[in-house]
This record gives structure tokens, sequence and C-alpha cells, in this order.
């Protein structure tokens, strides 16, 4: 593409040469000509005239959709199977239609997962966030109750001990039926909190899941859309169904006569209890120093008790440990967002239309191994289309969003279209050691084309025009230490003009626009060289001109390339 704008530019570069020449040749007879006291250089004084200038840029580019992707399964782990394509190269799809799916049971199994941990963080984080009830609250008052009457009798035991008989192992025998009675008091608040509660939750959450997924494979099996491993998979489930509804009678059956045994466990204690202390009340024998020692450790024992249900009863009204609960929450988040990923990775397991357009070509087939970075399909929305034109360095300063634009297609000769620059890009890629910015451009007209993306398009965008200027031919303004000049007559010396500072304006390379300086009617000097390649036209050299503009002159001359001065 940028051998044929260069290609372009040089034949408009010639065009302007021969347009001056023969501007030049034309004015002769009406203008002053003198010649040089040099063998080697002529001097051409033409009048300055106004008229209207416009210049464009001629550049090349190429048909694109506006609307254009390339879809793929851009948040697929590894590799997998492309199950289907529901697409080919020419389709038209609209938008939210299924193109490709690829196999979600690993990615479904992710998300229940997922789902999982998340009601279990969860169900921590409310555990720690939960207020005691009132029945916790009584339960730890009942505590430092205990543990205070517990104190009391270990110290009303050493006292009476130091002054009664030995009554150790009626002691020793009161104080295990009490830890009897304390064990399986909390044995029985445990039975209502064992592992049998976290079963039972396991199974209604399975028993849930199950009949979820047999929903969903009979409304497929219902729709005809069900596969045979589908079809199969029904029976499988209704009958792992079957199992879990059992298995949860089971556990609960076996929950309920756990708490019943607990109960029993309790009165047994209790009535151990009583017998216990009938004993001790009714023994008599004789104490010894080391039962005196053993009474005394009892009452220590006691008071520490006493202080750790007190401390138990006081963290009760405090709640969680600060630290705890940050970490709980912390990882409710993180399961949280677990599941959105694997809410998007499910969803990702089918490639969806995001537009209306038709299917330009497709990058794999069913049964395909494809990862993230495999390209599935590409689609484009043919109803709106631009032109992307390619501008080198050089040029792409001379280009604003909204300038207008003539465009046409080799495709289709003789026939022209309008535009309009919808942006002019700040970044552009090197290309060959050039960098060049792909310029966008609207296209009016060509609905009724049989275009196709990627054909090339000829722009000449619209970059300046003025009317009414003064205009001088570009060859008489000359740069001496970047400032424009002209040369103009010398009455008292003609073989040596004087040189003007002037301010120029838009240029087409043929003709200059004379901002300030010169006046309608002035006279300027072209000097050129016999040795140029111009002598063809009976002038002078014709100096070089840059840029591949075209524009308007006076006279009706024919467009030429050159690019506007620096002002």
């Amino acid at each position: 593409m940028k051998q044929i704008a260069r290609i372009l530019a040089i034949l408009v570069f010639a065009g302007a040469a021969i347009a001056g020449g023969i501007w030049l040749y034309q004015t002769r007879s009406a203008a002053q000509t003198t010649t040089a006291a040099q063998s080697d250089t002529y001097t051409q004084v033409v009048a300055v005239q106004q008229g209207d200038l416009s210049a464009s840029l001629s550049v090349v580019g190429a048909l694109e959709a506006v609307q254009q992707a390339t879809l793929a399964f851009d948040r697929l782990s590894g590799t997998t199977e492309l199950l289907s394509l529901d697409v080919t190269a020419g389709n038209t799809v609209e938008a939210g239609q299924v193109l490709a799916i690829i196999d979600s049971a690993p990615l479904q199994q992710a998300l229940d997962q997922a789902r999982s941990a998340l009601q279990e963080a969860e169900a921590t984080l409310t555990d720690l966030q939960t207020l005691p009830t009132a029945l916790a609250q009584a339960q730890a008052d009942l505590a430092v109750a205990d543990a205070q009457l517990r104190l009391e009798q270990a110290e009303a035991d050493y006292t009476d001990m130091q002054a009664s008989p030995d009554l150790s192992d009626e002691q020793a025998a009161v104080q295990t039926a009490q830890d009897n009675l304390a064990l399986a008091q909390l044995q029985e608040t445990l039975a209502e909190h064992d592992s049998l509660a976290q079963t039972e939750r396991n199974l209604l959450y399975s028993i849930e899941w199950r009949q979820r997924r047999i929903a969903d494979l009979q409304a497929l099996q219902a729709q005809g859309q069900a596969n045979l491993e589908q079809v199969a998979e029904i029976t499988d489930q209704q009958e792992a169904l079957a199992e879990d509804q059992a298995d949860l009678a089971r556990t609960q059956a076996q929950r309920q006569l756990s708490l019943q045994a607990a109960s029993a466990q309790v009165a047994t204690a209790q009535v151990e209890l009583a017998n216990e202390r009938q004993a001790l009340a009714e023994a008599q024998a004789s104490i010894s120093a080391l039962d005196l020692a053993k009474a005394q450790v009892n009452v220590q024992a006691a008071r520490v008790a006493l202080q750790t249900a007190q401390e138990a009863r006081v963290d009760l009204d405090t709640g969680a440990d600060a630290t705890e609960l940050a970490a709980a929450e912390a990882d409710v988040d993180k399961k949280r967002l677990a599941v959105v990923e694997a809410e998007a990775d499910l969803a990702n397991a089918t490639l969806i239309a995001p537009f209306r357009g038709t299917a330009l070509e497709t990058h794999a087939s069913a049964g395909d191994r494809i990862s993230a970075s495999s390209s599935i399909v590409t689609i484009a929305n043919l109803d709106e289309l631009q032109v992307v034109a390619s501008v080198d360095e050089t040029t792409i300063r001379q280009i604003a969003a909204g300038q207008q634009a003539q465009i046409t297609f080799d495709a289709y000769p003789g026939q022209t279209f309008t535009g309009q620059v919808l942006l002019a890009p700040l970044q552009g890629t090197l290309q060959g050691g050039v960098m060049v910015y792909e310029v966008p451009v609207s296209l009016v007209g060509a609905e009724n084309l049989s275009l196709l993306v990627g054909m090339t398009a000829n722009v000449a965008i619209s970059v300046g025009q003025t009317q009414n200027a003064l205009l001088v031919p570009s060859m008489a303004v000359q740069t001496v230490g970047g400032l424009a000049q002209v040369l103009v007559p010398n009455a008292s010396d003609p073989a040596s003009p004087v040189a003007v500072p002037v301010e120029v304006g838009l240029s087409d390379g043929i003709y200059t626009e004379i901002v300030r300086g010169l006046n309608a009617g002035d006279q300027v000097v072209i000097q050129l060289s016999s040795s140029a390649n111009a002598n063809q036209f009976g002038l002078g050299g014709i100096g070089a001109m840059g840029g591949i503009m075209t524009g308007g002159a006076p006279g009706g001359a024919p467009p030429a390339g050159g690019a506007p001065p620096e002002r």
C-alpha cells in the first residue's frame, strides 16, 4: 500500500512540474522579461494575482467495517475441545446468537465447588457475627454459678477435713460424680452441634443440587437437545438423589438418638452425684495429711475453674475477636470473588455474537483443540463501512477531524464518493522505517455497491482552501534563514532584484498564498537555472516541490502536488 502511495506521489509531483511550466509559458507574453547578466540564469517577472486556492492530500487506504471483532474463548484455562461451531464464512449472525460451544461440565463443577466453599465461609462469618442468644448467656451464667458452687464446696470440704475423719474416698467419689455430670451436660450440648449436623447440611445441599440437575437434564430431554450421556445421567442422578435422601433420613434419626442418649447420661450422672454425696455425708473415716493436701488442691482447682467460667462469660458479651472476624470477612470476599470468576468462566463456554453482522472468516472447526489465544470467528457489520487511510509522518500534521474527502475504488472506476475524516490519530506504527498513521474516513454514497472489507480505496482529503487570496507562483517564494521572501524588480538596477519578506499561507505546490508583504498588481521575480530539467518548457529550472497535494488555481491551471510552507 505504501508503494502505491509513493507511485501516486511521484505522478502528482511530475504533474505539478508540468502544470507550473505551462502556466509560466502562457503568461510570458504578458509579463516583462529580462535576461540576467549570467549566461546560466533566466529571470521571469510575473504579477501578483487574486484567486481561490484549495489543497488536498491524496493517500491510499483500505475498506474496513466500523464494527468488527475476532472472537475467542478468552477466559479458557489450558486447552479444550471445540464441541460445535454453528457459523460459516458469509453467514449473517444476530446479536446474542450462539456461535460456538465448548464442554461446560468441568466449569459447572468448578462453580458448584466455589459456591459450596462460599456457603461454608459465610456460615463461619455468621457464627462470629451473631450476638449471643439468651440460652447461651444463661448457660454461661450457669457455668459460673456451678464453678462458684464447686469452689464453695471445695473450701467447705477442706475446712471439714481439717476437723473431721478421713473422707478422701468419699470426697473423690463426689468429685468424680460432679465431673461426670458436667461431662454429661457438655456432651448433651455438643450433641446438638455434632458432625451429624454438618452431614445433614451437606446432604441437604447435595439433594438440592441433584434435584436442580435432574430438572435441567429433563428440560433438555423434553426439548430434544439431550445427548445420550445426558439421558443416562438423569437415571444416575435420580439414583444418587434417592441414596442422599435415605442417608438424610438415617442421619436425622441417628442425631435424634444421640440427643436422647446424651439426656439419659445427664440423668444418670445426677443420680450418681446424689448417691455419692449421701455416701460422703455418712463416711466417718479419719483424714490423713495427704488427703488434706488433696483437698487443698481441689480448692485451688475450683478457683481456676471459676475464673475460667467468668472469663468465658465476659468473652460472650464482648463478641468475636477483631482479627478473627476480619479474617473471616476476607475469606468470604475471596470465596465470593471465586464464585464470580467461576460464573464468568461458565458463561464463556458459549461464544455469543456481540452485534449483528456477517461472518468474514472462521479460524477453527468443531473437534479442534483450542486455548484462550485461539481465534474462532471474525464477524463484521457490513452495513457501516469506513476507509482507513495510511498517512505518513511528513503529512499527518495536515490532517484534522472533520476534513472533507473524495473517495474512489479501483474496483469501481469512474465513481467518486464523499467522506469525512473521523479522527486525527496521535499514535502511529513503524512500517518500513517510516511512521504511518491510520486515519479513519467515513464513506457516504456507496450503500448500493457490493463492497468487500479490504478493498483498496484512493482518498483525497481536503486540507485547506482560501478565497480571493493574493497568489504568486510557489517558485517565486524563497526561504532564507527560516523566513519566507520574494524578489521584486529593482527599477534602478533590473539585474539585481530586491528581496522583500512576506508571510505565506496555503499552498498547493504551484501557487502560494501571500498573507502579508505584497499587494494585488505587484510584480515578483522568478529566477530559474538553465541547468534544470524544465528547459523543455522554454523556462529555467523548476525547484523541487514537496508533498502530494492538489488544488485549483487562477486561470484554470490543473491540480498539482505540494505541501503548504511553514508559517
